[in-house]
């Protein structure tokens, strides 16, 4: 869900942009793409579809509302047409780094591994520090899923010395890992984010709750004392004291 949010921002925020496009919607259309990636992001999906295709009649080769109708696809499993979709994209915006790395994040999904990594080297190639910081956290998270630890921690780093504020999307997914108790994934995104970022009431609680998940007391006594020098007021250690786990 934080992903989709997020993926819907960044889609706005493009569609206010005025980006460059061979055919850009017109008022109406681009009022039907705002109205489709609402519904989108609702999982509404018939109210999703009905917009976005009013928005692709007006503007066939906006890249963006091909976009959005890639993720509509990807959405509701329709895995070919969603492919379609974005190399339609592609085709129609070849040097958008937007456009590749969402595609590159496509074919991870669908365990083409060495296609997605194609898509995100061909954005770092980009004269675009947001292209490259965002190319360097979608491949890192993809190597993350290939089991590439290594690989994965490099990358991640990387775009977090583009872009510190990548920070709090990567421990997003690291208490995405936590919750599902996947050990290895989420020692590597915290110990990626304590690196780079300074700490958090909230990296700190997730450093408690995975120290509990394992039963290392003495980690969670540790992070527990951080926590309460340096956040005493925060909802976490409120948390902590109560032992809510």
């Amino acid at each position: 869900m934080r992903k989709g949010l997020r993926w819907l921002m960044l889609l706005c925020a493009l569609s206010l942009s005025g980006c460059s496009v061979e055919r850009q919607a017109s008022a109406s259309g681009e009022i039907r793409l705002q109205l489709g990636l609402i519904y989108l992001s609702q999982g509404d999906w018939p109210a999703a579809r009905r917009n976005l295709q009013r928005a692709l009649q007006d503007a066939p080769k906006d890249y963006r509302v091909l976009l959005a109708m890639a993720r509509l696809h990807q959405q509701q499993g329709h895995i070919a047409e969603a492919q379609q979709y974005y190399q339609a994209a592609l085709k129609n915006a070849p040097e958008n780094g937007y456009a590749l790395n969402n595609y590159g994040a496509f074919l991870c999904g669908l365990g083409q591994y060495d296609a997605a990594h194609q898509q995100f080297t061909l954005a770092a190639a980009l004269n675009s520090s947001v292209a490259r910081a965002d190319s360097q956290e979608r491949a890192g998270y993809c190597y993350l899923q290939q089991g590439d630890y290594a690989a994965a921690r490099l990358t991640l780093l990387a775009a977090l010395q583009i872009d510190r504020q990548k920070a709090d999307a990567l421990l997003a997914e690291a208490e995405k890992h936590l919750e599902q108790q996947e050990p290895e994934p989420t020692r590597l995104l915290l110990g990626v984010y304590h690196h780079s970022a300074p700490a958090t009431a909230e990296s700190l609680w997730l450093e408690i709750r995975f120290a509990a998940l394992e039963q290392r007391a003495v980690d969670e006594a540790r992070y527990g004392q951080q926590l309460a020098q340096n956040f005493p007021q925060s909802i976490q250690y409120q948390h902590f004291l109560a032992n809510e786990y």
